[in-house]
């Protein structure tokens, strides 16, 4: 067998959905991409075609495709993710081998196109499940740090309510109100977070309240103070929802994409309202469940807000570093 292996392009995005679909009903990871999906990945700004892709080509079918990403800053360290996936038939092959050295020897290239000095990391998640990706990445360098749950709950039957402490007041999402202010809220919040790096207007955009997927009917904001000027943004809930996940599924799903709650406001319950508040919605909407990601390690107690909120971890990933 004798693979091509080209750059990706922005006419790809159907063939890599194609390739995805066939890895995922081997790997039952949970995650599914349609064309549309990709062709924003492939648009994405922190991503060069040029010199952060690879795709392997058997004929004109794809069997297998890497993608390396800068983060949108390098605070303090610039994180450079890779995604890589490989044909189920044509594994064991060597094939993933080559995309992982392949972004190893790019991740230097990658970085330094926009950082030219900042140090770097190459991060990749890989599904518990999935024992060769996880031995294959240990062998090339890579260490496992943390363990992130993708959780989920029902829409059906009884829900929690929003209990909101004084002074605080919940609105509907308006992207003229409010996207810069939560996109200040994000940051300030995730600053104590794992592996996250302060977002920039483009990469929010893009990846939060910009992308297709985003949905602002079941995205909300807290705010504290008098309405009006003298009001803040002291938390924010982003939804999402993706199609292919429903054309794949057959279930209408709410991902809650981002929660953010200033420091000085923890503690008092403003997740557990937005929340609330989100399923409500969401289940007058017609959707079928929630879903939503999670460090295991979160230090602000996330863990334990999703859980009485009624969510049960789904699936685990394990998040994997190579230090260079």
């Amino acid at each position: 067998m004798t693979v091509r292996w080209t750059q990706l392009t922005d006419q790809d995005a159907a063939a890599w959905a194609l390739l995805c679909a066939r890895a995922e009903e081997v790997d039952k990871t949970g995650e599914h991409y349609d064309a549309e999906d990709l062709a924003e990945e492939l648009a994405d700004p922190l991503v060069s075609l040029e010199l952060g892709t690879l795709a392997g080509w058997d004929g004109d079918v794809m069997v297998a495709a890497g993608l390396l990403r800068n983060r949108a800053t390098a605070n303090p360290v610039n994180r450079v993710y890779f995604d890589g996936v490989v044909h189920p038939q044509y594994r064991r092959q060597g094939l993933g081998r080559r995309l992982t050295e392949w972004a190893i020897e790019t991740t230097p290239v990658v970085s330094r196109s926009r950082f030219p000095d900042a140090p770097m990391e190459l991060h990749v998640q890989a599904h518990e499940a999935n024992t060769v990706k996880a031995g294959l990445l240990t062998a090339s360098g890579f260490v496992p740090q943390r363990w992130f749950f993708t959780m989920q709950r029902s829409l059906s039957g009884e829900l929690p309510a929003p209990v909101l402490p004084e002074g605080v007041r919940v609105e509907g999402f308006d992207h003229a109100r409010h996207d810069l202010a939560a996109l200040r809220v994000r940051n300030e919040s995730f600053a104590d977070h794992w592996g996250s790096s302060p977002q920039d207007e483009e990469s929010w955009k893009q990846w939060y309240t910009g992308t297709r997927a985003f949905v602002p009917e079941l995205s909300y904001v807290a705010l504290a103070g008098s309405p009006g000027a003298d009001d803040e943004m002291v938390a924010f809930l982003l939804t999402a929802f993706f199609e292919a996940d429903e054309v794949a599924t057959g279930r209408r799903e709410a991902w809650i994409s981002t929660i953010g709650t200033l420091r000085a406001y923890r503690r008092r319950g403003l997740a557990s309202a937005l929340i609330a508040t989100c399923l409500q919605a969401a289940a007058e909407q017609g959707y079928d469940q929630a879903a939503l990601g999670v460090d295991a390690a979160n230090p602000t107690g996330a863990l334990g807000v999703y859980e009485a909120a009624g969510f049960a971890v789904d699936r685990k990933h394990v998040a994997y570093v190579r230090e260079f």
